[in-house]
């Protein structure tokens, strides 16, 4: 079984329970709120309230509504029927987001996106035919690290997805830590145990879900969900993952700088969790080369925020980056 199966399996699996993951909340809506900052910071707040914009593994949507407030329209793609299941039985029954429902600024499409296959159609002509095809933003949470060809996915949005002009930004979790010497990555204090991964096994994962998550051969076919958004169900190939919230940690506690690791990339029972195809995170320098690879321009990869979050009963600390870049 792939990566990409074992990731579908998971995630169909967990849909339903995925928003009452501890702080998958707010570690969403922090995310949520750096991409369009960035976005904002890079155009201008007129261009971003008239923007289209795709959210790479929008699972059960919990920042395609953040941000869908703040744009034209939000396309969310998301290789987990389980997760747009779940992310449409909200739209079409939360109060809150009644508005987004009535204002059809939300579609929705069941898809793996891969090169040869970016979107399905009738997507791919509403979206992406022509010169001027093509999103004004990509973006993703916590999905990248899910995927094994990173390269190959960060390719495919930058020259298959966002438009000429347009913004690719990403933010996954940050692995740089050193043990026992000085760097532990953010500022923190008074943390020992300091483990590189996400918590995902039992579902402490804060996903917004990328890919990574269904892959049903559905053959190409569209399945008219009746939600006002169609999901079309295209054929996969490219290992996505989810928004996850997981947790880079570095246990709240004594201070040890040993070697002492809690490791967040294993289940309840200590296996290493098999769907987790990067279990050592990322650096903003390795980041910002896949993006410069990619063809980007005007790329910048930092680190953008951390927070505690409780890994089975540890407080644990949780690095973000964000990169950024532009297509030519």
């Amino acid at each position: 079984m792939s990566i990409q199966d074992k990731n579908n399996e998971h995630f169909n699996n967990k849909a339903f329970e995925y928003d009452l993951i501890p702080q998958v909340k707010e570690m969403t809506a922090q995310a949520s709120e750096t991409i369009l900052k960035e976005f904002a910071a890079s155009t201008s707040e007129e261009h971003v309230k008239n923007s289209t914009v795709l959210d790479f593994g929008c699972g059960t949507g919990l920042a395609s509504f953040l941000v869908a407030e703040k744009v034209g329209h939000l396309v969310g793609v998301d290789a987990s029927e389980g997760m747009l299941t779940y992310f449409h039985k909200k739209l079409d029954t939360l109060p809150e987001l009644a508005h987004l429902k009535a204002s059809n600024k939300i579609h929705t499409v069941n898809h793996l996106i891969t090169d040869a296959s970016p979107l399905p159609e009738p997507e791919f002509s509403k979206y992406l035919a022509g010169d001027q095809g093509g999103f004004d933003m990509v973006y993703s949470n916590y999905v990248l690290h899910h995927i094994e060809d990173i390269q190959g996915i960060v390719d495919t949005m930058a020259k298959k997805l966002v438009k000429k002009g347009g913004w690719l930004i990403i933010l996954d979790f940050e692995g740089h830590h050193v043990h026992g010497g000085v760097d532990h990555g953010a500022p923190h204090h008074g943390h020992g145990q300091h483990g590189h991964g996400h918590d995902h096994g039992h579902h402490d994962h804060a996903h917004g879900h990328g890919q990574g998550h269904a892959q049903h051969d559905h053959a190409h076919g569209h399945h008219d969900h009746s939600h006002g958004d169609d999901h079309a169900h295209g054929h996969h190939d490219h290992s996505h993952g989810h928004d996850h919230a997981h947790a880079h940690s570095h246990g709240h506690g004594h201070h040890d700088h040993g070697e002492k690791t809690l490791d967040v990339y294993t289940d309840e029972d200590g296996k290493p969790l098999e769907y987790v195809a990067h279990k050592g995170g990322f650096t903003p320098e390795n980041v910002a080369q896949v993006f410069a690879k990619a063809g980007l321009v005007d790329v910048s990869s930092t680190r953008s925020f951390g927070m505690f979050r409780d890994f089975r009963g540890t407080q644990v600390w949780t690095d973000v980056l964000v990169a950024k870049g532009r297509r030519p």
